[in-house]
C-alpha cells in the first residue's frame, strides 16, 4: 500500500510559517506551541451542538528565556479560550510546569491570572476586606478569587501523584493551586490509570498509557522508574483513523542515572490495542535518552513534532534521536526552534525530512484526513505499516 499525500498547497513548506487552517466544526486541534526549552500542547475537541469544545492544556512548560505563561495565555485567548476542561501535568520539572505558577524573579504571573496578572478583577471580589492578590504573585492561592473575573477556570487538574516527587516550589505552587481551584486527579494507583480517559466529544478521547512508571493494562510497574522523566504522564487522543501520542519527558534507553524502558512499555500496549501513531509529540524533547528505535517500530508514527528551545547545555533534538526517526520511516520532522543539535548535520536523509517551523505546530483532523499547520493533508488509514 502506498502513502497518499493530499497537498493544500503546492507553494507551501513546512519550513514556512502560514496562517493556521481553520477549525471545522467535527475537527480535533492539537497545538504544539512553541515555548522555548519546554513543553504545552493545547487540544481541542470537535464542537457540540453548541459549539463547545472539550478542552485539554497538556503541560504548561516555561524557561528562562521565555514567559511560558504569556506564550499560553495568547494561545488561549487567541481562540478566545476562559476555561479550560483539563490541565494535565505530565510530570513536575519546570519546563513543563513552570507557566502555570507565579514565582517571584523566576516564572512571572501564571496564564491562569488573566489578562491583567492578578487573579479575578481588580478590587475585592470576595469581599474579604483585602485587595484581589494584587501586588502579591508569590502569596499561596485564594480559593475565592482564583477563577473569577478575567482568570482562566479549569475543571480538574491531572498529574502522576505525589510518590518520588522532588517537592520543589514549583511542585508546592502547583499543589496548592490545584487544590484551590477545581478538582485535583492523581493517576497515582494502577486502577485509576486503566479507569480514566477524557471524552473529547463525538468518538474522540484521551487515554492515559503511563503514569508514575504504570503502565495501562499492566500488572506491575516498569523496573528502574524513579526520577521525574521516568514517571511522565503519557497520553493518546483517538479520533476515528487518527492517533496523537504525548508523553511530557518520558523515556526509553539508558542514559545518566536513568534506565527504565518505559517507551517499550507504552508502545507494546499501543500496538496491542491495534493503533499506530500519526503524530508523535517527540518525547523529552528529541534527546537520545528518548525515541527508541523499538518503541518507534511499535508505534510507527508518520509525522514527529520536537518542542525545545535554543539552549547549549542540553543540545536538542540529539542527532542520534532524529536519526532514529528516520530509520523508522518518519516522513517529516518538524521542529518549533532550531535547537543546538551537538554536530554539524551532515546526515542528508535526516535533512531531507527535517523542517524547523519557528512557530506553534497545529495539527486539525476529522478523524480520517489530518492538516499539519497549512501545509499538507495526510489519510490516517494509509500507512503501509498498518496492520
Amino acid at each position: 500500500m502506498i502513502r497518499r499525500i493530499a497537498c493544500i498547497a503546492a507553494s507551501a513548506s513546512f519550513a514556512v510559517a502560514a496562517p493556521v487552517a481553520a477549525v471545522e466544526k467535527n475537527e480535533v486541534e492539537i497545538v504544539n506551541i512553541r515555548i522555548g526549552q519546554g513543553d504545552a500542547t493545547l487540544i481541542r475537541g470537535p464542537a457540540d451542538a453548541q459549539g463547545k469544545r472539550v478542552t485539554v492544556l497538556f503541560d504548561a512548560g516555561d524557561d528562562k528565556d521565555y514567559d511560558g505563561s504569556r506564550i499560553i495565555a495568547a494561545v488561549l485567548s487567541k481562540r478566545n479560550i476562559k476555561h479550560i476542561d483539563y490541565v494535565v501535568i505530565s510530570h513536575y520539572d519546570a519546563d513543563h510546569i513552570g507557566g502555570l505558577i507565579t514565582e517571584r524573579g523566576r516564572h512571572g504571573t501564571s496564564f491562569l491570572f488573566g489578562y491583567n496578572g492578578v487573579p479575578g478583577a481588580a478590587g475585592d471580589d470576595d469581599r474579604d476586606g483585602r485587595v484581589d492578590w494584587e501586588g502579591q504573585p508569590d502569596q499561596d492561592p485564594d480559593p475565592q478569587e482564583l477563577g473569577l473575573g478575567d482568570d482562566i477556570s479549569v475543571g480538574s487538574f491531572i498529574d502522576r501523584g505525589d510518590e518520588n516527587n522532588k517537592n520543589t516550589i514549583q511542585y508546592q505552587r502547583y499543589v496548592k493551586i490545584a487544590a484551590a481551584r477545581g478538582a485535583r486527579i492523581s493517576l497515582d494507583t494502577q486502577a485509576k490509570l486503566d479507569s480514566f480517559a477524557i471524552d473529547l466529544g463525538s468518538g474522540a478521547r484521551m487515554t492515559p498509557y503511563a503514569s508514575a512508571g504504570r503502565v495501562r493494562g499492566a500488572t506491575a510497574k516498569v523496573p528502574k522508574v524513579d526520577t521525574e522523566n521516568e514517571q511522565s504522564v503519557s497520553m493518546l487522543v483517538t479520533y476515528g483513523k487518527f492517533d496523537f501520542l504525548v508523553s511530557g519527558d518520558l523515556i526509553g534507553r539508558a542514559a545518566g542515572a536513568e534506565d527504565a524502558q518505559v517507551e517499550r512499555a507504552v508502545g507494546a500496549k499501543i500496538a496491542a490495542a491495534g493503533r499506530i501513531v500519526d503524530v508523535l509529540h517527540v518525547n523529552h524533547h528529541g534527546a537520545n535518552n528518548a525515541s527508541d528505535d523499538v518503541f518507534l517500530g511499535q508505534i510507527k508514527p508518520t509525522i514527529a513534532v520536537i518542542s525545545h528551545g535554543d539552549v547549549d547545555s542540553y543540545r536538542h533534538p540529539n542527532v542520534n534521536a532524529l536519526r532514529r526517526l528516520e530509520e523508522a520511516g518518519v516522513y517529516r520532522i518538524i521542529q518549533t526552534k532550531w535547537g543546538t543539535t551537538d554536530v554539524a548535520m551532515s546526515n542528508r536523509e535526516i535533512k531531507d525530512i527535517q523542517a524547523i517551523y519557528q512557530g506553534d505546530v497545529v495539527v486539525t483532523g476529522d478523524g480520517n484526513d489530518y492538516t499539519v499547520s497549512t501545509s499538507r493533508t495526510y489519510r490516517a488509514d494509509v500507512n503501509p505499516r498498518r496492520p
